[in-house]
């Protein structure tokens, strides 16, 4: 029988909420889009968009992937690990949407860090034009994103927890921008045989490399921050990434595509604090000083380091700390700035709200 979009309403709880899911398999035979109001959409097979049909996704849908999935005979696999885990395949269109300040989301079912309990978003030959992703954070996947044949925008994602980030193979020439790609298991981006645009991102922290190439692809990496991967920030990439020169009028040393190989410091981590501890420029924390009459008289102008725990405490994940040297740091094109009209910073929270980066 004809695979078709399965959307039916299961009578059990989901994480302990008593929430009831969505579950979702098989060939999305008509546009359709996913609200918050169905939450959350539990993937139980393969799901797949054709060419001629369009998936939106809103913003705050949650997305989880059952481990064991059912049988989609009718969806192609493409190889010996898709047939054994559940993917979301592009071939059409995909609007998946979010907001800086309602995410949505996509992870495995009762899922642990680096167990890449599902294939991952697949986007083979799908429409350029009508596929974005933005202000999407998927984890626990095989691949966060998988690009062939096609280039698809993603912007102002988080791609983390995943065996690689993203893979781009074969024409998949993904623009990426403003992403954060971090603690990944082989590699933050992984490319063969691809021409990707990568800017304005944060490829942090993951467990082995950064950016994994073939050695042949002509990838467009700039304005990045790479930092904390232990096997290499680039492998087999453009000798010249790396090579930190400073010039063209930054303060910090870059390389020649103004890539900066710098802790970008979160907001709220002991490298913040760190930071502050050595900013001359503070005010001395009134819980150090001895002189109590003094005290009395500049209390009311000084830093209270509690408060500013507290503080960090509630920035979202990934922000920027003021010491970061990401901020203002990314592609100075205008189409680029963020929402105020600033010079892009770096990372999820940079660049502009709505997007201005197609061309």
């Amino acid at each position: 029988m004809k695979a078709i979009l399965l959307l039916a309403l299961c009578l059990f709880a989901v994480f302990g909420t008593g929430a009831q899911a969505t579950n979702v398999s098989g060939i999305i035979t008509k546009d359709v889009q996913w609200t918050p109001q169905h939450n959350p959409y539990r993937i139980v097979g393969d799901v797949l968009v054709p060419r001629g049909v369009r998936l939106a996704i809103a913003p705050g849908v949650q997305i989880i992937v059952a481990k064991n999935p059912e049988a989609t005979p009718d969806i192609p696999q493409l190889d010996q690990l898709d047939s054994r885990q559940i993917a979301i395949k592009i071939e059409g269109a995909l609007m998946c949407v979010g907001k800086k300040g309602n995410f949505i989301t996509m992870a495995p079912e009762n899922g642990a860090a680096y167990e890449c309990g599902w294939y991952g978003v697949v986007f083979n030959g799908a429409n350029d034009k009508f596929c974005e992703l933005a202000f999407t954070a998927i984890s626990g996947a095989s691949a966060g994103i998988t690009v062939n044949k096609c280039g698809p925008l993603v912007r102002n994602c988080i791609l983390e927890y995943n065996n690689a980030g993203a893979q781009c193979n074969h024409g998949g020439d993904l623009r990426l921008y403003n992403c954060n790609v971090a603690y990944n298991f082989i590699a933050g981006i992984r490319v063969d045989d691809a021409n990707p645009q990568i800017m304005n991102s944060l490829i942090v922290f993951n467990r082995n490399n950064g950016l994994w190439c073939d050695g042949r692809s002509a990838v467009t990496f700039e304005y990045n921050c790479v930092f904390g991967n232990p096997d290499g920030n680039q492998l087999s990439c453009d000798p010249r990434l790396g090579a930190l020169a400073a010039k063209n009028g930054r303060k910090d040393s870059c390389d020649f595509a103004h890539n900066i190989y710098k802790n970008p410091i979160f907001a709220g981590s002991g490298d913040d604090s760190a930071a502050v501890e050595g900013d001359v420029t503070l005010a001395t924390d009134k819980s150090r000083i001895t002189d109590t009459v003094l005290a009395r008289v500049l209390h009311r102008d000084l830093v209270d380091s509690q408060s500013v725990n507290q503080r960090h405490i509630r920035f979202p994940r990934y922000t920027l700390s003021k010491y970061s040297p990401c901020i203002g740091a990314g592609n100075p094109n205008e189409r680029f700035n963020n929402a105020d009209k600033t010079k892009n910073t770096m990372g999820v929270f940079g660049g502009p709200d709505f997007s201005r980066v197609r061309d």
